[in-house]
């Protein structure tokens, strides 16, 4: 069973079983280009970004959905890894 401690590792283990290459996925968001915001948060209230690139999207998160997304993903990332699925 994968187990995730922490967003840090969540990030970085979701990145390799997806093959993005960390660099590259650096440049993307944190290149010479701001990320873009874009308009019309949902009713969470949270604000997505999207990299100028248009490789990645990035959500703001509250606490408690940081809670359940590590707790999810954790499964999320197991399921994927043994299922071998190609994206």
């Amino acid at each position: 069973m994968l187990v995730i401690y922490d967003l840090v590792t969540f990030c970085r283990n979701l990145r390799e079983l997806f093959k993005i290459d960390a660099a590259d996925y650096m440049m993307s968001i944190c290149g010479n280009d701001a990320l873009r915001e874009l308009s019309s948060p949902g009713k969470s209230g949270s604000v997505f970004f999207l990299s100028q690139d248009d490789r990645f999207m990035i959500k703001t998160l509250r606490r408690s959905e940081v809670k359940v997304c590590l707790f999810c993903g954790s499964c999320s990332l197991a399921f994927v890894a043994l299922a071998d699925i190609d994206i």
